[in-house]
């Protein structure tokens, strides 16, 4: 039995696409910024969370130094913004519709196109780049990367120089992916359909240089093959938010389910919120069946989780994920580091999933409710062999500290879980791990 594709998408099963999974922020945001030093007509991106002092690797400056030097070489340049409303509007790594966003982006003489765009309460939570768009060299890139400084780490997870010790964020291992051929159509549709309806265009701050912005054309034809992938793009998206989802989209929730019923071999999971009651109840039925299950989550989970365990919603979930480890074939397991004066904890914010070496996933959608039935989100589902063992070798063995790529799925996983589960033998007797990973209880984590 293969893994079903979601029939709530607008977006259709596209095949001979080329998809590249970036390990890390560090590869990721490098690969990023080569391509639109590489651009030869146009950069757009989709920005949930940014600092705007955290600069890219090897020394090409920020993100607005970036931006900045694209738009000199004459590229159409534009963002796509998230308008925190509520208490997120107070965050420090949130780029608000206001006067102080203003006066920062005229000291600087942005030139660029800029357009914010609200949910509510809710989160813009897309992190999407699109370079030359409805060119024959289209590229994509999608994932779950922010731009902040802790998100520019490299697989090796060296301590930062910046921040307090041990602060949460400040290294943070994450997935990104870069995509070529017809699903990129997709993206720019996306793109287009936010941009042209952003919600505080026409509001005070709400669009740079303010009444200059202009909308783009619909997307007209499909990207030219590029590999031999199949893949669909997925998404969050509520109701009546765009014009062309009356009835919004819940693509992403229902490729999870369908995906974690089906596997046979293995499920193995990254994410930064484990806490969906739905997908969580599935893979009850999947460890029932035998199937090893590990899920890798932050040990220091964001605190806001822990104020919402009171919620029907989140405490049914809590319940449920402490079901799972009832079942001797699940592991719930964290990374960190052992510096010299200490265990540093390698925040998890990575959103993908891999089954059975057949198929995967990798996107900005977090494992609960909010993330399938409010914040917008978008994933790239894949059906290769190749490209869906290529990521699964490159995170166990970055977080193992193995060579995995001999192995199949489910002699990996085990073995990935058993390094997890000596792992906390080790860090209880203060001794170096293998690797980063380690097993955590299920009952006790982000509470």
């Amino acid at each position: 039995m293969g893994i079903p594709s979601p029939n709530l998408a607008l977006f259709p099963v596209r095949d001979n696409n080329a998809i590249t999974p970036l390990v890390d922020g560090g590869v990721a945001f490098d690969r990023i910024a080569s391509a639109i030093e590489a651009a030869v007509s146009s950069v757009w991106v989709c920005v949930a969370f940014l600092e705007p002092e955290a600069t890219f690797p090897n020394g090409r400056g920020t993100f607005f130094d970036i931006l900045d030097d694209a738009a000199d070489r004459g590229l159409d340049v534009r963002a796509l913004v998230w308008h925190p409303e509520g208490p997120s509007a107070e965050a420090e790594d949130t780029l608000c519709a206001d006067a102080t966003t203003a006066g920062m982006l005229s000291v600087r003489g942005t030139r660029w196109q800029l357009r914010w765009d609200a949910v509510g309460r809710n989160c813009q939570h897309q992190k999407v780049w699109i370079i030359d768009a409805g060119t024959p060299d289209e590229i994509a890139f999608v994932g779950g990367i922010n731009i902040t400084q802790g998100s520019m780490a490299d697989s090796s997870h060296g301590e930062p120089t910046f921040g307090e010790r041990n602060e949460r964020y400040s290294n943070i291992h994450d997935v990104h992916c870069q995509i070529q051929g017809p699903i990129t159509s997709d993206v720019h549709t996306n793109f287009v359909m936010r941009w042209n309806q952003a919600s505080e265009q026409d509001e005070a701050f709400g669009s740079w240089p303010e009444t200059e912005t202009n909308d783009l054309p619909d997307v007209v034809g499909i990207s030219a093959d590029a590999g031999s992938v199949r893949a669909q793009i997925t998404r969050s998206v509520l109701p009546d938010l765009y014009s062309e989802l009356p009835e919004g989209e819940n693509s992403v929730r229902q490729q999870y389910l369908e995906a974690f019923e089906a596997a046979q071999e293995y499920v193995y999971v990254e994410n930064q919120i484990f806490l969906s009651r739905a997908c969580l109840d599935v893979i009850h039925g999947t460890l029932e069946r035998g199937v090893p299950v590990l899920a890798l989550v932050p040990a220091d989970a964001m605190p806001e989780l822990a104020a919402a365990k009171a919620h029907p919603g989140i405490a049914a979930a809590y319940e449920a994920l402490a079901k799972c480890g009832e079942y001797p074939n699940f592991c719930l397991a964290a990374v960190a580091a052992l510096r010299t004066w200490g265990y540093e904890e390698i925040y998890v914010h990575s959103k993908t999933a891999i089954i059975d070496d057949q198929w995967a996933t990798i996107g900005s959608t977090n494992l609960v409710f909010s993330s399938f039935q409010g914040d917008t989100e978008m994933n790239v589902s894949f059906w290769h062999k190749q490209t869906a063992r290529t990521l699964r070798t490159q995170l166990f063995d970055e977080h193992g500290g193995f060579s995995s790529g001999g192995l199949e799925g489910r002699q990996a996983i085990e073995k990935l879980i058993e390094i997890a589960r000596k792992n906390t033998a080790n860090r209880e007797e203060n001794q170096l791990l293998q690797g980063f990973i380690y097993a955590i209880e299920p009952n006790n984590w982000a509470k």
